[in-house]
C-alpha cells in the first residue's frame, strides 16, 4: 500500500478510530485498526467488537493498493505532532511508514488474518433524517443517560418507537425522563412498527463525530442497529432489556396549570446555581394567590438567594401556597429544552400515595415533554 493524503482529512476519522480502540486489551489486535487502499478510497476500520467504525477518506493519490494493520493510539498521536500536512503512508510487509519532506516515522502492524471481522448490515429497512435534526432531537434528550450511568445503568440507552410516520425517542434516569417526538423530514422504509432501546455508547461517539449536513441513514435489523453518515459507519448490537411502559407515568391530569416566561426562569435558575451546594437542591414555591413562582437556596459558605417571577395561572384546584424542591441541574435543563417563549407547568399535588413528577412541555407543540420527580 502506498497513499499520498492530507493529514488533517485523515485526522478525524482517526479521532473516532482512537476512542473506539480499547486501549488495554487481553485481545491485543482490538488495540490496531485496519487501513485499506481500494480503488479510489483509502479506507478506516476499527472495532472492539461491542462497537464497530468504518470510514472512508478520499487521498490526492493511490498509488498502489493494500491493507495494514496498525495500533491506533500510536497512529493517532504521530499523527497529530506530524508537522506537515502533505504526507504519504506507505506499508512494509506488516509496518507502516509515515512520510513527509522531512519527517519519516515507522509503527509496526500485524497479520491482516488476526483482525475480527466487521458485521455486514442490511440496507432494505432503515429511517433517513437529516442528521442535523437527529442530533438536535438526541441532544435534548441526552442528558438523562448520563445520570442513568449512575442511577439506573440498564435504562442507560435511548428508546426508539417507530410507529408509520413518526419516531418517538425516550431516555429515563427515574428521576427525569424526556421524549422526543417528530416526523419532520422523515423517510421510513419496510418499518411499519418497531421499538428498540439503543445503547449509550453509539449514541455518545455519534454526537462526537464531525458530521457534513447531510442525511442520516439508520438501519434496524433483529439485534444491530447502524449509522450512515455516508463516509463514515457505526454500528452496535441493540440491548435486549425490556424498556418500561413509560407512558404509564406520564400525567394526565393536573391540580395546577401554569405558564413560566422560559428566559426568565432560565435566568433566575442560573443565578440559584450559584448558591446551591453539593445536593443542588432547589426550593420552589408557587403562591396561587399572588400568581408568582419564587426560587430560593442556600448555600452555608456563600449565603443565599431568592427570586420571584410572574406565572400566567390557567387551573387552580383550592391551593393558595404550593412549596416543593428540585434537582437545579435538572429543573434548569428540562426549561432549556423547551423552543417556546413560555414553558407548560403542570403539577398534581403530593396525597398519600407519595409525590408525584412535574410535566414541562411548549404551549403550542407535543413535540417534546419533559418529566421530573421533585426531591
Amino acid at each position: 500500500m502506498k497513499v499520498n493524503i492530507s493529514k488533517t482529512s485523515l485526522l478525524d476519522k482517526i479521532t473516532v478510530v482512537n476512542r473506539i480502540c480499547p486501549k488495554k486489551t487481553d485481545l491485543s489486535v482490538l488495540n490496531f485498526f485496519k487501513l485499506e487502499a481500494k480503488g479510489e478510497k483509502l479506507n478506516i476500520f476499527a472495532t472492539d467488537l461491542e462497537i464497530s467504525y468504518k470510514a472512508s477518506v478520499l487521498p490526492k493519490k493511490i498509488i498502489e493498493e493494500g491493507v495494514v494493520l496498525i495500533p491506533a493510539k500510536q497512529f493517532y498521536e504521530v499523527l497529530q505532532n506530524f508537522f506537515e500536512e502533505d504526507i504519504t503512508l506507505e506499508s512494509t510487509e506488516n509496518n507502516l511508514l509515515i512520510k513527509s519532506k522531512s519527517s519519516i516515522s515507522n509503527l509496526p502492524g500485524v497479520s491482516e488474518e488476526e483482525y475480527p471481522l466487521i458485521p455486514d448490515y442490511n440496507e432494505d429497512i432503515y429511517l433517513e433524517i437529516e442528521n442535523r435534526l437527529f442530533e438536535g432531537y438526541l441532544e435534548k434528550i441526552y442528558g438523562n443517560i448520563k445520570t442513568a450511568n449512575i442511577i439506573k445503568p440498564e435504562f442507560a440507552g435511548v428508546y426508539m418507537v417507530i410507529d408509520n410516520n413518526y419516531v418517538k425517542l425516550v431516555t429515563t434516569d427515574t428521576i427525569r425522563l424526556s421524549e422526543v417526538k417528530f416526523k419532520k423530514d422523515l423517510v421510513i422504509t419496510n418499518i411499519q412498527e418497531e421499538k428498540i432501546l439503543i445503547p449509550e455508547r453509539i449514541i455518545t461517539e455519534y454526537l462526537k463525530i464531525k458530521k457534513k449536513p447531510l442525511k442520516l441513514r439508520i438501519y434496524i435489523e433483529k439485534a444491530q442497529i447502524t449509522f450512515d453518515l455516508d463516509d463514515q459507519v457505526l454500528l452496535t448490537k441493540l440491548l435486549t432489556i425490556d424498556y418500561p411502559d413509560y407512558q404509564q407515568v406520564i400525567p394526565k391530569d393536573f391540580n395546577i396549570i401554569f405558564y413560566i416566561n422560559r428566559d426568565e426562569s432560565l435566568k433566575a435558575l442560573k443565578l440559584n446555581k450559584v448558591y446551591t451546594d453539593q445536593s443542588k437542591e432547589l426550593k420552589v414555591t408557587i403562591n396561587t394567590k399572588e400568581k408568582t413562582i419564587e426560587f430560593y437556596s442556600k448555600n452555608d459558605l456563600l449565603g443565599e438567594t431568592k427570586n420571584t417571577i410572574g406565572i400566567d395561572l390557567e387551573k387552580l384546584d383550592n391551593e393558595e401556597k404550593v412549596e416543593m424542591s428540585f434537582n437545579i441541574d435538572f429543573l434548569y435543563e428540562g426549561i432549556k429544552n423547551i423552543d417556546s417563549e413560555k414553558v407548560f407547568v403542570g403539577i398534581n399535588l403530593p396525597s398519600e400515595y407519595g409525590i408525584k413528577p412535574i410535566l414541562l412541555k411548549s404551549p403550542l407543540e407535543e413535540d417534546f415533554i419533559y418529566i421530573l420527580m421533585p426531591i
